[in-house]
């Protein structure tokens, strides 16, 4: 005899008797219920292998079972099945999005019904094990269900807000600092790490509630780097948030919860430290398990925006400023200087020679020695002072903040540093190669300074050093 236990929960007596008698026939083992809370009552007792349920019904609808059932580790691996009527499409929808396995309609034959318990009842554990007390009655379960709706809305309203931290086309970091702020309603937590590796670059955000110890950062964040599959030679941009010290760090990491982000052609991790053992409840670590996919959207999102915006403003070859920006960038410091009273430096730089290095190994060659005096210069360089692609190889800097000698000395910094650096090609050569250099600082000019009259007092100055041997500086 077949022991597939299935529980049949309608409130119609005549509909319940058809499907009840097909599947007796067959040789189910058949539980009858007449509403959603009498059904959930004896699915809690008796823990059938199959369930079929109305969806329309009093008290307690069979979404609401649904949402108890699949909550619940006790019956959420049990199938369900809904039975509708052809005009419940919209209520079939909701069942299906809700956990339902399948659906199949009232005026099915009793084959048809048969073969879709069976299909299901193949699926399913013989034995479905409790993990805690389960409802004895009626109000046990009536509270049960108000608290799976409560935990529904609390991770649809979670869900909407977390989503709307994306709002606005927000670059990388401050989508992360959004998202943090976002959890940390959620999790008492002390130190929060976003780890996202791309190709080339893995983008770091730590976040600390409160001053904690430098290394604490320093530990949280290679271990999301550990978890990170960083490419050799990766650039790492690292943002911290937060007050830290120099006090010892003691504090184990065994605490550290990690999740990976489903991010689209990238990897992803969160990771929190909590601030003690009670910070994890049992409520906000399956709400944050449930909520990385809605986080790495986001994630995903500001990294697209992220990605058109330097696709308008960066040069391709050297990942700066293109000529565009930069000069965009020379105007705003321009605008800022003469309101607070401060002089704005810029520098031209043109690579010395550059033509023979592209007709002696090939413009790919020209290509690399173009990229590693970026990445030397940026290196170099205050974050606050801009670097941009002038031109073909001449570079461009704006210097905030920066009279005309220290913007010089800059200059010089950046030459002899050029100077000592060789370029190792794929055809195993070495290409060495200077600069020449012309600075202007705003206050030469006379009258309000424009970004044309600086650029072109410092481009003049720039053929001065040309003039002068090349590679030298020409304040």
């Amino acid at each position: 005899m077949n022991r597939t236990r299935v529980l049949v929960i309608d409130d119609s007596h005549l509909a319940r008797a058809l499907v009840v008698r097909a599947l007796t026939q067959a040789g189910f083992e058949v539980l009858e219920a007449a509403d959603g809370v009498e059904g959930a009552v004896a699915a809690f007792r008796t823990l059938p292998h199959v369930v079929l349920t109305d969806l329309e019904m009093p008290t307690m609808d069979g979404n609401q079972l649904l949402r108890l059932l699949k909550s619940d580790p006790a019956t959420a691996s049990i199938p369900v099945i809904i039975l509708t009527s052809h005009g419940e499409a919209p209520s079939r929808f909701w069942g299906l999005a809700t956990g339902a396995d399948a659906y199949i309609t009232k005026d099915a034959s009793p084959q048809e019904l048969v073969e879709a318990v069976e299909k299901l009842a193949s699926r399913s554990s013989p034995t479905p094990k409790a993990t805690g007390p389960l409802p004895q009655g009626p109000l046990d379960v009536l509270a049960r269900v108000a608290r799976t709706l409560d935990q529904a809305l609390m991770k649809a309203t979670l869900t909407s807000s977390l989503l709307a931290q994306g709002m606005g086309s927000p670059d990388l970091v401050t989508a992360c600092r959004r998202v943090v702020g976002l959890l940390r309603e959620v999790v008492d937590g002390e130190v929060f790490a976003l780890g996202v590796a791309e190709a080339h670059t893995v983008s770091m955000y730590v976040n600390a509630t409160s001053e904690i110890p430098l290394a604490a950062f320093d530990a949280v964040n290679k271990a999301v780097l550990d978890r990170l599959p960083v490419t050799p030679g990766a650039e790492v941009e690292l943002t911290y948030d937060g007050e830290h010290n120099h006090d010892p760090f003691h504090q184990s990491l065994e605490a550290l919860q990690f999740f990976q982000l489903p991010l689209r052609d990238a990897e992803g991790v969160l990771a929190i430290l909590p601030k003690d053992s009670a910070s994890f409840t049992a409520l906000s670590l399956p709400l944050i398990s449930e909520l990385v996919n809605h986080l790495a959207l986001v994630l995903d999102n500001a990294r697209l925006a992220q990605r058109l915006r330097e696709l308008s403003s960066l040069d391709s070859l050297t990942r700066l400023l293109n000529h565009r920006s930069i000069f965009e960038r020379l105007g705003e410091e321009l605008v800022r200087a003469n309101r607070r009273g401060l002089p704005v430096s810029v520098v031209l730089c043109d690579f010395d020679h550059f033509k023979s290095v592209n007709d002696t190994y090939g413009h790919l060659a020209g290509d690399a020695v173009l990229r590693a005096a970026a990445q030397l210069f940026r290196q170099l360089l205050r974050t606050s002072d801009a670097l941009g692609r002038y031109g073909g190889e001449e570079f461009m800097m704006v210097l905030p903040e920066t009279g005309l000698e220290a913007g010089a000395h800059t200059a010089e910094r950046l030459r002899q540093a050029l100077a000592k650096q060789s370029v190792a090609l794929a055809s195993g050569d070495k290409v060495h190669i200077t600069a020449s250099f012309g600075v202007a600082c705003s206050a030469e000019v006379v009258g309000p300074p424009t970004p044309d009259a600086l650029v072109a007092l410092a481009d003049m100055r720039l053929y001065q050093a040309k003039a002068a041997g090349r590679n030298c500086v020409k304040p």
